[in-house]
């Protein structure tokens, strides 16, 4: 399979005139839970369904485990688990008639599908519960069994569309557990949500698509640090025994600290780029004592806003 269970080389898809995804580059490794984001009609969705061979692209390639997801579809469906939002059941057949008749579908039979079904149903935690017909399960028992009709032929790779949405805060950490083991095991998950702080614990690397295109991608460090980049770095300083008007004038020989301000007894100072340990060095030499020197940290929430937030047109009135 290589390193890569997902890559996309260019991948394009056009409606008309409107393009809907356009030139994305991205690279899911195997055994990672990858968080793809990105606002509504950003893309995300028609990039799933091409990479499930479901659209065909307009250009640019893709290969998911290995397999082009133009020529060899089927092979790609097999290599795929997925949990769609919303997911279809069969509300009057149990979660082991429901898991039966999938296991088919992927080739299954006899003991080999019954010992994969008991083995799912394990998995997901609806064990006890595998002869209740699915209408009457909860709505997090009924993602936990959509997980279940996703897995129960072992597929490498799993691709999870708002799993946890309307889901209470307990079945939601349930589900969190789950895909983590599930990456445990091995598996590859893709992983669509809306839900930020999900998104910043449990996944490895982050992208986020923007009009179609992959805007950046990376660990939540990485993401940090490409916001720093953006909108400037941030420091709270606390100090002792040093007065303000000494300790001013020794930041401002730090070309790169553009804003100093004061909030709840600490100096807050915006800059260009990381200063922390010249920070440090013109506190000591000016005879102050560092108290706390703490870098301010965005959650995944204010990158993402900052990410997609459309830029502001000014317009030249002038030269209209």
């Amino acid at each position: 399979m290589g390193e890569f269970v997902i890559e996309t080389k260019g991948l394009t898809k056009k409606y008309e005139s409107q393009t809907v995804v356009d030139r994305l580059d991205m690279a899911v490794r195997e055994g990672e839970i990858f968080g793809f984001l990105g606002p509504n009609g950003a893309g995300k969705t028609t990039t799933m369904k091409m990479l499930l061979g479901l659209v065909h692209p307009t250009g640019g390639t893709g290969t998911v485990a290995g397999h082009d997801i133009v020529r060899e579809v089927l092979e790609v469906r097999r290599n795929c688990g997925v949990l769609p939002d919303p997911a279809g059941f069969y509300d009057n057949l149990t979660a082991r008639q429901n898991l039966r008749f999938y296991g088919k579908l992927y080739g299954l039979r006899g003991k080999d599908l019954d010992g994969r079904i008991e083995a799912t149903l394990d998995l997901v935690g609806l064990k006890d519960a595998k002869d209740k017909k699915i209408g009457k399960y909860s709505k997090g028992m009924k993602q936990r069994f959509g997980v279940a009709q996703a897995v129960v032929h072992d597929p490498p790779l799993l691709m999870f569309d708002e799993p946890t949405a309307g889901i209470d805060p307990q079945g939601a950490e349930d589900f969190r557990t789950l895909m983590r083991q599930m990456r445990a095991q091995g598996k590859t998950i893709f992983l669509t949500s809306h839900i930020m702080p999900e998104v910043e614990a449990i996944c490895d690397r982050i992208g986020i698509i923007v009009g179609g295109r992959m805007d950046i991608c990376g660990d939540v460090d990485q993401l940090v640090d490409h916001y720093a980049r953006r909108q400037g770095y941030r420091l709270k300083l606390r100090i002792k025994n040093i007065d303000e008007a000494t300790l001013i004038g020794s930041l401002k020989t730090i070309d790169e600290i553009n804003v100093i301000t004061r909030s709840n007894g600490a100096y807050v100072i915006d800059a260009s780029a990381d200063v922390s340990e010249r920070v440090s060095l013109a506190v000591s030499r000016a005879s102050g004592v560092v108290v706390g020197l703490e870098s301010y940290r965005p959650s995944l929430n204010e990158i993402f806003l900052e990410v997609t937030r459309p830029a502001a047109v000014i317009a030249d009135k002038a030269g209209r």
